[in-house]
């Protein structure tokens, strides 16, 4: 047998392996040749186990929301719980109000001039009479002088027609004296009928002339009359310059300063009477029938530490304002702040008198739901909210109309309770 090279074994042993593959092929049924050129298919996986992790966070949210349900309703919560009964009961009624003062003096000037002087200021007291202020008045000053002059001048006129009356009142009586002796002579026969009328005539112009200084005397007198009433006026208009405190009492505000200009329109200071002054609070109309003077009050001035002074309801108005429907009531505080202002701010509480019988609750166990009041009572170990329709106020109490009985047991405070809540008592409260 011949040794082939090594190369050619090679290409033998191929073309060997080549001729099987056909000789193969071609004794394989077509069938089985596509089976063979097909992709091997595998047979389906079975479906996977739920993950452990997965379940176990499953089952702890299960668990979580049942413990918080039972913590939220199984779990009772310690609150503080009343028992409505009938009692006594103050009603109140609360209104906003400001200071203000019913004796009030706008002081201002009668005249336009300027101001030369002015001897009070802010916070002032005065007494009635009392110089607030002058102003210049040189012009009515040189007036007055002039109408004294015109009143002396006056009163020499009149003593001179006294003088002329005086002197034709003698020359009247001397003629009237001629005319009876003449008329004696007459009858007599010695006198003459020419000299018993010439005494006539003299008779007559001694009386005309008695009229005339009789006239002149009572136009003189006029005249004085009239020189002094110039001066009065003159007097009057100087008096004026000085302007003085109508009334008693402090002076609150002053508007001008020496060597402004006052006008009669002008408002100089404002005094008011500190016995006068009042909160005037406003009241809805709805309740002007419980109010009445006399009625005792309280009032609050928020910027004096909340503070409480006693008062007095002085007087009701009869107006009620057409926008607001309310109207105003004041209340004469028995004493002042240390430090007050007209327009503070302030609150009237008016006591309307004890009543009895009257079912109330505190006023912080009030819980609103949509606008409607109502409470959180107690039944069977459990919160549930009641509405309730609540009538008057008095201090941290309100009443309740309806909507409770008497014996039902409320929670004092509504603060993070939700319904059929679970509740023990805390103790008993009062």
């Amino acid at each position: 047998m011949a040794v082939l090279p090594l190369h050619d074994r090679t290409d033998a042993n191929g073309e060997m392996q080549a001729s099987a593959r056909v000789h193969s092929r071609a004794d394989t049924p077509p069938a089985a040749q596509t089976a063979e050129r097909s992709p091997v298919l595998r047979p389906l996986s079975r479906p996977k186990r739920p993950d452990k992790t997965v379940l176990l966070a499953a089952i702890f949210v299960v668990l979580a929301g049942a413990g918080l349900l039972a913590l939220r309703y199984a779990s009772p919560r310690t609150v503080d719980l009343l028992t409505v009964t009938p009692s006594s009961f103050q009603p109140e009624l609360s209104g906003p109000g400001v200071l203000d003062a019913t004796v009030r003096a706008n002081v201002g000037a009668s005249l336009q001039g300027v101001i030369t002087a002015l001897a009070v200021d802010r916070n002032d007291a005065v007494v009635k009479g009392d110089l607030i202020a002058e102003i210049g008045a040189a012009d009515l000053s040189a007036g007055r002088d002039a109408a004294f002059a015109s009143r002396e001048a006056a009163r020499k006129a009149v003593e001179a027609t006294a003088a002329d009356v005086t002197r034709a009142q003698a020359t009247l009586e001397n003629a009237r004296q001629t005319l009876a002796r003449q008329n004696e002579l007459l009858r007599s026969g010695v006198g003459t009928r020419s000299a018993f009328e010439s005494a006539q005539t003299a008779v007559r112009q001694a009386e005309a002339d008695m009229a005339k200084v009789n006239s002149a005397r009572m136009q003189a007198e006029a005249q004085d009359a009239a020189a002094a009433a110039n001066i009065a006026a003159s007097q009057a208009l100087l008096d004026k310059s000085v302007i003085r405190a109508p009334i008693d009492g402090i002076v609150v505000s002053r508007a001008l300063n020496p060597g402004d200009i006052a006008t009669p329109s002008s408002v100089l200071v404002t005094i008011v009477d500190p016995a006068s002054i009042v909160l005037s609070a406003r009241f809805d109309e709805s309740v002007i029938a419980r109010l009445q003077p006399g009625q005792s009050a309280t009032i609050r001035f928020g910027g004096n530490g909340e503070a409480l002074y006693r008062g007095t309801v002085r007087r009701v108005s009869r107006e009620v304002d057409q926008e607001t429907r309310e109207f105003t009531v004041d209340v004469a505080p028995v004493r002042l702040p240390p430090n007050w202002a007209l327009g503070q701010r302030g609150t009237a509480v008016i006591d309307l008198g004890q009543v009895q019988d009257v079912l109330a609750v505190p006023v912080a166990s009030i819980a609103r739901r949509d606008g409607v009041a109502g409470v959180w009572v107690e039944s069977a170990g459990r919160a549930v909210w009641r509405p309730v329709d609540l009538g008057r106020f008095g201090g941290a109490r309100v009443e309740v109309l309806r909507g409770l009985a008497s014996g039902d047991t409320i929670l004092l405070s509504p603060n993070g309770v939700f319904p059929w809540m679970r509740i023990a008592n805390r103790g008993d409260a009062s």
